[in-house]
Order: structure tokens, then sequence, then C-alpha cells
């Protein structure tokens, strides 16, 4: 009996594993954008005082949360990072005729973006290909480097793309974002799922 009830305890926590398991996932990514965040929290803002570091001008790294909603529909957000550098006022000083100027510096800046999106599996076979669309609101921030204390995610976007999952640990997604003022940025990225 003892034998009969620890077989049949080993088996209900070997589904229950599985079951959480196919629940959710988590994963790292790397993605490049036609702009940098600096350039989008910029624009979304109505700041011209910016440009971006060369080298990391729209790459950014992250990780993200799959929640899987039934058989068909993933909740997934993520928190994606990166780093530029703004033009950003220091002080007011008054010139020899009075005038008010104003002095910039080149600030260095960690962003951050927080894209929530949901997504329909249009092909999914099993283990091996997982093709699906997403959409979802992406919320933007700088969280170092701004003269304002604290972070404001009042800036923000609408995503929209395509995505495919390879074996289950390989992803690869392609992405539009759309501000209201009708700027548009492009992004793929890359990553892997656990």
């Amino acid at each position: 009996m003892k034998k009969q009830f620890l077989v049949l305890l080993l088996l209900l926590g070997s589904i229950t594993i599985s079951a959480n398991a196919q629940l959710f996932q988590m994963g790292l990514k790397v993605q490049y954008s036609s702009e940098s965040v600096d350039d989008m929290i910029n624009n979304v803002s109505g700041e011209v005082q910016n440009f971006s570091t060369e080298f990391l001008k729209g790459c950014e790294a992250g990780l993200l949360l799959r929640v899987n909603v039934g058989r068909l529909i993933t909740i997934q957000p993520e928190a994606n990072f990166s780093i530029g550098s703004i033009w950003d006022s220091v002080d007011a000083q008054t010139d020899f005729i009075s005038s008010t100027v104003t002095a910039f510096e080149n600030v260095q800046t960690v962003n951050l973006s927080v894209p929530v999106l949901a997504a329909i599996h249009l092909i999914d076979l099993q283990k091996l290909v997982d093709l699906r669309v997403f959409a979802g609101p992406e919320f933007y921030t700088t969280i170092k480097g701004a003269t304002d204390s604290g972070m404001d995610f009042s800036k923000y976007s609408i995503v929209a793309g395509v995505g495919v999952d390879l074996f289950d640990i390989i992803y690869v997604d392609a992405r539009v974002a759309r501000f209201s003022e009708g700027e548009m940025y492009y992004r793929l990225g890359v990553g892997l799922l656990f």
C-alpha cells in the first residue's frame, strides 16, 4: 500500500511539475531597433535636445515572461534596457546683455521599455515551431541620467508584430511600434526561452 501511495504521489508530482512548466516560460532577449529608446522618449515628449551613442544606438537587452492563457493565447510582459545619451539642460545663466542662456551637457542614460503583449498562436507544432502574432502597449522611461526624479511611464506606443519559436528554446520576432504623433519604429529581436 505504501509503495502504491508513493508511486501515485510521484505521478501527481510529475504531472504538476509539467503543468507548471507549460503555464509560463521565462526568457532573455536582445533586439535592435531602427531608433534608440532615447529617440522614442524625446520624440514622444517633444524634446529636441537628443543624440544617442552610435555604438549602442538602437540596441536593447531584456527579460521576458510568457504566461499561457489557454492553448492559443499568451500574455508576454517584458523589461528591456538600453544605454544612450541625451543633451540635458544643466542650468540657465544670464549673459552680458541680460538674456537667459541655457547650458546643456551630454548625459549618459539607462532607459527602460516595458511592453505588455498579447499573442495568438497561429501554428503550434509541439516543441518544433510556434508561429504567433502579437500586439499591445509599450511604456518608456529613463531610469538613470534624467534630471527628473523618479520613473515616468507616461510615454508609450502601440506595438504589433510576428514571432516564431524554434524547438521551444530559441525565438525570433519582428515588431513595429507606432506613437500617437505618427512616428514608427521597427525592431528585430532574438532570444532564449527557459
